[in-house]
């Protein structure tokens, strides 16, 4: 297939270099920036030559149109020059498209196949458990949810909550209940899951709860140790997750209730950092002594208590955990921060299976779980390259001057955005159609005003995305660049 690679100027170097040792030619358009590059440029080219051109994966235009005209199949490539040798790779992997770039596609079609070769991945421990729909021990860690306190939410807020978890990609959904706990309220909460769910769990250690909770149909039961080993003469079928800190004891617990018939599944308890590695180191101990019981890990315990963005910590946890043979991790999302712990743990298991399956590290399977950083540095040289061709300008602050048209409060409600006039007009949406919106509607007069309205939306929009708090006229904080980082150098 003959190839040809069209875009700027200023990336001219940069792509020579990413296809060097393909089969492709490259053709430079009149024009510095890539992403501008217009039907008209790429017409310029000796189209007539190739079987395919690949343009800038951003670049905008009729490409359909101009693709049918010449008689020449035109189509997006990677938006970053660095991502171009994937693309050429895989070219037989993806159908190009006229309007979204190869590299999007291409990170789809390898998702897929990922996420498909861990669904049909059914090597596990000798002994799987079943808990309801759901076997445990058998493919990928599974993830189960826990509501907590879900005896005092209402119905309408649990069955939210439970709602909520699935479509987060919890595997079980786990009944939270407290010490104190009503065991009427507690069977009320079960039969709600179990209607909602079918792979539901009660983490309990009263024994009316757990008998209730059995009668009423639940699926598995948490969490029987030596203090409670009575449960077990409660527990049928159901699957009965027996904790200890002491490996020894676990062992001899575990293989109690199997002679007794019951399906179990063992727990080390992770705990908190500073005790983390002792209590990994459990975990390891145990499945050396035993590869036949599955295993569950509370990530929840270090997620909670640690403030630290949940996403890194579950992604390792989840890496960690595959290495060891665990087979289930257990959550709960019972404070903001750790807000997206149960879809952020089903994600790394499937990333962590399949580089198991792969024998490769978890890196570059279409999944990830990359928040505020980035895999390819975007055209570091830039800068200088731009350097040469303009002049820059330092933008001075300048005074305020009120709009005639009014002022907006600007505000996210239920993870939308609101800009709220003081004329009572509230615009609700992404940041995009808020903009266009009060344009629209004629509540902005001044370009400075217009230009400060796109500033905090679109603040508020990656608040609302990476579930942080917006308040307008002041900075996002991002951790590490708050005045945390500053604190300490002053300290030290």
């Amino acid at each position: 297939m003959r190839i040809l690679v069209i875009t700027g100027k200023l990336a001219k170097e940069e792509v020579l270099k990413a296809v060097k040792g393909f089969n492709v030619d490259v053709f430079v358009a009149d024009v510095d920036v890539a992403a501008f590059i217009t039907p008209a440029h790429v017409e310029k080219a000796p189209l007539s030559n190739y079987d395919l051109v690949l343009l800038p994966g951003n670049a905008k235009g009729n490409w359909k149109e101009l693709e049918e005209r010449v008689g020449v199949k035109i189509r997006l490539g990677s938006v970053h020059t660095a991502d171009l040798p994937k693309i050429l790779k895989n070219l037989d992997k993806i159908e190009l498209s006229h309007t979204t770039p190869a590299c999007k596609l291409l990170s789809s079609v390898i998702a897929e196949e990922v996420v498909e070769m861990v669904d049909r991945d059914r090597e596990g421990v000798v002994n799987p458990v079943r808990v309801g729909s759901v076997v445990i021990g058998e493919g990928r860690m599974k993830v189960v949810a826990e509501i907590v306190d879900a005896t005092e939410l209402s119905r309408d807020e649990l069955s939210s909550k439970i709602e909520y978890y699935l479509e987060s990609g919890a595997d079980v959904i786990d009944v939270g209940v407290p010490l104190s706990a009503d065991a009427e309220k507690a069977e009320k909460a079960v039969k709600l899951a179990l209607d909602c769910c079918d792979a539901v769990s009660v983490d309990t250690f009263s024994y009316e709860i757990i008998r209730r909770a059995v009668k009423a149909g639940v699926h598995m039961v948490m969490s029987v140790s030596k203090d409670n080993l009575k449960a077990l003469d409660l527990i049928e079928e159901q699957a009965v997750v027996i904790v200890s800190r002491d490996v020894s004891e676990l062992k001899k617990l575990v293989d109690y209730a199997k002679k007794r018939g019951k399906n179990v599944i063992a727990d080390c308890i992770l705990d908190f950092p500073l005790r983390l590695y002792s209590s990994l180191s459990r975990y390891a101990e145990f499945r050396v002594v035993d590869r036949e019981t599955p295993v569950l890990m509370g990530a929840g315990n270090v997620t909670e208590l640690c403030d630290a963005d949940s996403t890194g910590i579950n992604a390792l946890l989840a890496f960690i955990a595959e290495e060891i043979g665990v087979n289930a991790l257990f959550t709960t999302e019972a404070s903001y921060k750790t807000k997206g712990s149960v879809k952020e743990l089903k994600v790394a298991s499937y990333m962590a299976r399949a580089a198991k399956l792969r024998k490769t590290p978890p890196k570059d399977l279409g999944l990830n779980l990359l928040a505020l950083k980035e895999k390819v540095v975007v055209r570091e040289d830039l800068k200088e390259e731009i350097s040469k061709e303009i002049s820059i300008v330092n933008a001075k602050p300048s005074g305020f001057v009120r709009d005639p048209k009014g002022d907006f409060r600007i505000f996210i409600l239920d993870e939308e955005i609101v800009a709220l006039h003081e004329s009572g007009i509230a615009v609700k949406g992404s940041a995009e159609n808020v903009c266009k919106e009060v344009i629209k509607l004629g509540l902005i007069s001044r370009l400075d005003h217009a230009a400060y309205i796109g500033r905090e939306l679109k603040k508020a929009e990656i608040a609302a995305k990476l579930g942080k708090s917006y308040v307008q006229d002041e900075e996002l904080n991002f951790g590490i660049y708050s005045k945390a980082l500053d604190f300490i150098k002053n300290v030290s």
